[in-house]
């Protein structure tokens, strides 16, 4: 049960191990929600490309944004059931006499992963990459895929 007490300046002197409790406890919070996309080493953000999965009665879909890219800077590997897209966005060159006002792009590795089900053929999975966009085409095992079922007029 949670005891509320209202706040007075008398009793928050009192308070102020609970004060210094609350504060540790926002600090940590703050830290797994808004500071974890970080990597702690370099404190520079985890990239994680904008990425859509569609289903429909043939398959996934995977779209991943990966503009400034090409094909050869992108890695798609299958370990398992997992799929597993990376490669790294490189940094724009800078050149003798430019100063940056602001520079909101970001270079550095990235990796998503997807775990798949068991009706995924991973032997016939496709991939493109057009306009910056790799699309990636995980069809159906033929036993997972829907039957249709003629009705026939008797």
């Amino acid at each position: 049960m949670v005891n509320l007490i209202r706040w007075t300046p008398e009793n928050s002197l009192r308070d102020l191990r609970s004060f210094d409790q609350l504060f540790d406890e926002l600090w940590r919070s703050a830290w797994t929600n808004w500071l974890a996309p970080y990597d702690t080493d370099t404190a520079r953000p985890v990239l994680r490309p904008p990425m859509d999965v569609v289903e429909d009665e043939n398959g996934l879909t995977v779209r991943v944004d990966l503009p400034g890219l090409t094909a050869d800077d992108v890695t798609v590997e299958v370990e398992g059931d997992m799929l597993t897209i990376s490669g790294e966005f490189k940094a724009a060159e800078e050149r003798e006499g430019q100063r940056y006002y602001t520079r909101e792009r970001c270079a550095g590795p990235f990796r998503r992963s997807l775990r798949l089900s068991d009706t995924v053929d991973v032997e016939h999975i496709a991939a493109t990459f057009e306009n910056g966009v790799l699309t990636l085409a995980l069809p159906k095992r033929p036993e997972a895929q829907p039957k249709r079922i003629e009705v026939r007029t008797a």
